[in-house]
């Protein structure tokens, strides 16, 4: 192992680490009911589901000489525990905190929302692990790449919808869960979009323009059904089978069908 890529593992491993412990601790410090302690868990369960699908993709599709040695399976778990860290501190500057929300307001809208940014966070870190590559930076680029048009739809979904205030405000738990699902079937694309063997830079743009165009239809079918599933004072809450579950598994099922019928990235 160089020195650089020992830096990045010692400083993403104590990142991540930290970070976690200390958001497990403000998660549970306040809560004190049921129905608080039911929300803490379900980030906690979102969370472990995202760090095992980062593990799945790093033990079975990432560069030979990381799936087969224990010390980079490490690197690369302790920067994708950061990675998601990060990601969920950007919830939180976005308007969705885990805390603030989940726990100590009781908004059960939030829960599945900010639960399926984090699951999407993860399958843009997963998707640059994927392929063979010279080193850690590469994964960090493609990663990046992945995530930072992941936080560019959201706003776009956000600006022309108003979806945070529908979660955080109206505790609409149709929109929340709506918006979990719309995040991860984009998650799933921009993923599969970095996912592949390094060339350079340019080539890894072009191939993401490639595939990544489906995460535009994706939000446009999101933003008609947004609008016709805002909450109104006729309809202050929206049927969740009808109009959250139903739209998310549409979304997540789309996503996967398209990563499927594209096959194994070259």
């Amino acid at each position: 192992m160089s020195p650089d890529e020992l830096v990045v593992m010692i400083g993403s491993g104590l990142f991540g680490l930290i970070g976690w412990s200390a958001w497990a601790v403000q998660l549970f410090t306040p809560a004190r009911t049921a129905a608080q302690r039911r929300g803490a868990w379900s980030l906690v369960v979102a969370a472990i589901a995202s760090v095992a699908i980062i593990l799945v993709v790093l033990f079975t599709w990432s560069a030979t000489d990381v799936r087969n040695d224990p010390v980079y399976l490490a690197l690369y778990t302790f920067l994708g525990l950061a990675w998601l860290r990060i990601g969920e501190l950007f919830f939180v500057l976005a308007g969705v905190g885990a805390r603030d929300d989940v726990v100590e307001r009781r908004n059960a809208a939030a829960a599945p929302a900010i639960g399926g940014a984090l699951i999407a966070i993860a399958c843009c870190y997963a998707g640059g692990n994927v392929g063979e590559g010279p080193g850690w930076w590469v994964v960090v680029f493609s990663a990046a790449l992945a995530s930072a048009a992941l936080g560019l739809v959201w706003i776009v979904y956000d600006q022309t919808t108003g979806i945070f205030e529908t979660v955080t405000i109206d505790r609409d738990r149709a929109a929340g869960i709506r918006l979990g699902g719309f995040l991860i079937a984009c998650g799933i694309v921009l993923g599969r979009a970095v996912a592949g063997n390094w060339v350079d830079a340019g080539q890894t743009l072009v191939d993401f323009a490639q595939v990544a165009w489906v995460v535009l239809v994706l939000l446009g079918a999101a933003i008609a059904i947004e609008r016709g599933a805002h909450p109104t004072p006729q309809r202050p809450e929206a049927p969740v089978p009808a109009l959250g579950l139903a739209p998310a598994a549409m979304f997540i099922v789309a996503a996967a069908a398209y990563v499927i019928w594209l096959g194994p990235p070259a």
